[in-house]
């Protein structure tokens, strides 16, 4: 159960609203892409700290982190997400997941079935080695010398 559910985790504070809309775009791909959940949590407020510190871009010392504006929530494996929790007050999200979601998108989208796994594995097994020697092709026409 635990490779069905992912938890992406809001670090950075956000400053404009296009932050939030590619946060939620973010966990929704990774949903999809992967055919699991994925909980994207975000704290809400402003953290200070008591001693002033730098984040190295050459800007003044200052003591808070930023304002982080919250908006956690679900995405699913089909691309359908919950309601986002507040932006200004903290909540708890609690959410219903169908886990067998996950298995019906794999088999319906057959990513899995259509890889060469065997082949990916004897590429790389071949590029591994020392002696390897890249096969290079190169089109005659881009090193044509013009009259």
């Amino acid at each position: 159960m635990l490779d069905k559910l992912n938890f992406q985790k809001s670090t950075c504070c956000l400053s404009l609203v296009t932050d939030i809309l590619l946060m939620v775009l973010q966990a929704r791909n990774a949903a999809i892409a992967n055919s699991y959940f994925v909980g994207s949590i975000n704290r809400v407020g402003t953290e200070t700290f008591p001693n002033p510190f730098t984040s190295g871009d050459g800007k003044p010392q200052h003591a808070d982190f930023g304002h982080f504006y919250g908006s956690s929530h679900f995405s699913a494996p089909d691309a359908s997400c919950t309601p986002s929790l507040s932006r200004y007050k903290d909540g708890l999200l609690i959410s219903d997941m169908d886990l067998n979601l996950c298995r019906q998108l794999k088999d319906k989208w057959g990513f899995r079935m259509t890889a060469r796994y065997e082949l990916y594995a004897d590429m790389l097994a071949r590029y591994l080695k020392p002696d390897f020697e890249p096969q290079v092709i190169s089109d005659p026409l881009l090193h044509k010398k013009s009259l």
